[in-house]
């Protein structure tokens, strides 16, 4: 999962590795994000969740940052910020990533 920080700083920076998802209800959500380190309070997961049966817990095994903070618009001229998520396609993966950790690019 490509990782884009919003205003300020509007810049790809990094990228996050996903370990599994979970699908549970509203208490066993919170038991994850309270022993993971969810970054929302319970009130916070409670109002967000709230009318719904299921919930999903994305659960990440590492953050890795990026050598470089990309531009979006210096590889997508058309780009703009997402409110929640954007699928990349199935070429546009690489070309973030030999963007972001250039001495890692094939040569």
């Amino acid at each position: 999962m490509v990782l884009y920080s919003s205003a300020p700083i509007q810049r790809l920076v990094g990228v996050a590795f996903i370990d599994r998802i979970e699908e549970c209800d509203f208490e066993n959500l919170w038991i994850l994000a309270d022993a993971n380190g969810g970054g929302v309070t319970y009130d916070e997961l409670k109002a967000y969740v709230k009318g719904k049966r299921t919930a999903f817990g994305v659960m990440i095994e590492r953050v890795k940052i990026a050598e470089v903070q990309v531009n979006p618009k210096d590889i997508f001229p058309n780009f703009t910020p997402p409110q929640s998520f954007l699928y990349l396609g199935p070429s546009d993966f690489p070309r973030v990533m030999c963007a972001m950790f250039p001495s890692q690019a094939p040569v």
